[in-house]
């Protein structure tokens, strides 16, 4: 036993035993797969007929199988860190939202005839033909409009007022739907955006969220454009 100086002779003893397990522990699963693999290799070679030895197609054979395991560890850590710096990066790109008008998903649009209102379509893959529908808070369609988009792109929408009588809608709150065919000819429902302030944005496990003035969370992935 050794006696720690300036300790009035009060023996102390270290355990070296459990530093050792400890440092064993902290091995990573391949490398454990990696000892393995090589203590059954040299007892293959141990055990092997001296006369009908391994051929050298089959050793190269074993060893390449535990360089491609290794590769994948260090693949896999690779793409860790690119996702974290990527999730870094998308957090900041997020906050600096804040305060700035972005078209997001929306149903309800408040209408004034003194300007037009400003919404967009989400055309997904498969869908050319686009129609939209304004309806009034009676439910009742008071406009309806179609176009050609570009799948797989944004398609905005404008609209003035005009009714098809030549008279101007009233000031007030319209709902805006929109539908789309795919190539098999069936309707599909699409997604209507509008220009609206973000109030903050929120960073969890699921991913950013975004806050918006209508009281709305949102997707970050579903901003359309920034103002």
């Amino acid at each position: 036993m050794a006696t720690t100086p300036g300790t009035s002779g009060i023996e102390t003893r270290f355990d070296y035993t459990a530093l050792n397990k400890k440092a064993d522990t902290d091995k990573s699963a391949m490398q454990e797969q990696q000892d393995a693999f090589l203590k059954l290799l040299v007892k293959q070679l141990q055990s092997q007929d001296p006369m009908n030895p391994m051929d050298n197609a089959q050793m190269t054979s074993q060893m390449a199988q535990i360089n491609t395991v290794t590769g994948i560890e260090k693949l896999n850590a690779a793409v860790q860190t690119l996702l974290s710096s990527y999730s870094a990066s998308h957090s900041i790109q997020a906050a600096g939202l804040v305060g700035k008008q972005v078209m997001a998903p929306q149903d309800t649009f408040a209408f004034d005839p003194a300007k037009p209102l400003q919404a967009g379509v989400t055309v997904p893959e498969g869908v050319t033909q686009v129609g939209v529908a304004i309806i009034g808070e009676d439910g009742k369609v008071v406009d309806q409009m179609a176009g050609t988009a570009k799948e797989g792109e944004f398609m905005p929408i404008e609209w003035d007022g005009t009714l098809s009588d030549g008279t101007k809608a009233k000031a007030g709150n319209y709902f805006i739907v929109a539908k789309g065919l795919n190539a098999d000819g069936k309707e599909v429902n699409l997604t209507v955006n509008g220009w609206q302030q973000v109030k903050s944005v929120e960073f969890g496990k699921e991913g950013v969220n975004v806050n918006l003035a209508s009281g709305k969370k949102v997707g970050f992935d579903t901003i359309q454009q920034v103002m």
